[in-house]
């Protein structure tokens, strides 16, 4: 079977959970005698144009396609954020040629919806795993600006003013006595001129959003199977858009696990930290809690990912740490040394904020023995039972 996966984007650039979890699922059918190809976005903020051509080349076996885009030199960056009209253009050309049997999507966030209505248009199926809320959240993590968790049951205009929080002619418009209905029919007008919804300041924030929701809610009918990884993802996407959505748990890729280094025993009690450095992984509260605990001769936190992705962010929770030398930024490892990581790990802490979906971080601690403590809220919630392997706060 000739399988093709679409997905936002893939490693050696970028390392998260969708990034692992599709180049996983490739590797698995590859290894089955499928033959597999993935298609990505490269770049995405680098690039003298929007569209800044195609590459091709293998990684660990699996022939990628990337897309070199700059969303920001768009014609209509705003739309570009949700339906790309180029990268629709080319993927019918690019099914035309391959002749593949099967497409499976686990992420449009860069190159847009019109990739599922090009597979349909081939006359293919389509799987979609639903790996975040995007097709309901154009945040994705359904997380309000004030950092509150968000139930998906949203209108046009909370939608609309809660991306457009960050803007600082938002800002000021709420300063003027209007009604709500008053600011959202301004800025719903100003969405559809371009030349005003691309500046700075509101790129980004300022789109279409009634369009969005109906493009999107209707591209949901493509698939042929819509899959979610956790209850939380399932039944918040099923109530929102009345589509089916059905469970299948994270299945894993375990050979980093074949030759496992042995335990390494501390006197220390070791907390650790696996993944993005962002402000919804809640990594400053995970910093700001091992402070407040004053436990820094009996414990240790080590904290891995990229960090170099967001600079700010990370200068903030170094700052947070107050140079604690009990708290160690140790950046980001190659998959290859995962269970080396994991062997030096008491507990691994994850601390997110937003619902997560079903964090692969959680199953590979399981994987090598190592409890967790996570967040009461999600996904995370669903993976570990509380006082059976690990704790949630």
């Amino acid at each position: 079977m000739r399988i093709l996966f679409i997905t936002h984007f893939f490693p050696p650039t970028r390392n998260a959970g969708t990034e692992n979890y599709t180049l996983g699922l490739a590797k698995a059918f590859l290894n089955k005698g499928h033959e597999v190809q993935v298609l990505c976005a490269e770049g995405w903020e680098y690039g003298d144009s929007y569209w800044n051509g195609v590459t091709e080349g293998f990684y660990e076996g699996v022939m990628v396609h990337r897309i070199h885009l700059n969303w920001l030199k768009a014609s209509n960056p705003n739309q570009i954020l949700y339906d790309s009209l180029p990268v629709e253009e080319w993927l019918d050309q690019f099914l035309r040629e391959q002749k593949f049997d099967l497409v499976h999507i686990t992420s449009v966030m860069t190159l847009g919806i019109g990739v599922m209505r090009s597979v349909k248009r081939a006359g293919l199926p389509l799987i979609l795993t639903l790996m975040d809320f995007w097709f309901i959240c154009p945040s994705i993590q359904l997380l309000r600006s004030d950092g509150s968790l968000c139930d998906g049951k949203t209108s046009v205009w909370q939608c609309q003013s809660c991306l457009l929080a960050g803007s600082h002619l938002f800002q000021r418009i709420q300063q003027i006595p209007n009604s709500e209905t008053v600011q959202s029919n301004f800025f719903e007008t100003l969405s559809h001129v371009n030349l005003i919804a691309k500046r700075r300041g509101l790129r980004g924030m300022l789109l279409n959003m009634s369009e969005r929701k109906m493009n999107l809610t209707a591209a949901l009918s493509l698939p042929d199977v819509i899959l979610a990884h956790s209850k939380t993802v399932q039944q918040i996407v099923n109530q929102d858009t009345s589509v089916r959505v059905d469970l299948l748990q994270n299945g894993q890729d375990l050979p980093w696990r074949d030759n496992p280094p042995p335990q390494k025993s501390s006197s220390t009690l070791r907390f650790g930290y696996m993944g993005q450095i962002e402000s919804i992984k809640g990594v400053h509260i995970l910093v700001d809690a091992f402070q407040r605990a004053h436990i820094n001769e009996q414990a240790r936190l080590n904290i891995w990912g990229d960090l170099t992705r967001n600079p700010s962010y990370v200068k903030q929770i170094q700052l947070l740490s107050n140079h604690n030398p009990s708290i160690n930024f140790l950046g980001r490892f190659d998959r290859e040394h995962l269970a080396t990581v994991l062997a030096e790990m008491d507990v691994l802490v994850v601390p997110s904020i937003w619902y997560e979906n079903s964090p692969l971080v959680i199953q590979e601690a399981f994987a090598a023995g190592v409890p967790v403590v996570t967040s009461n809220v999600g996904g995370m919630a669903e993976a570990v039972p509380h006082v059976v392997n690990g704790f949630l706060l």
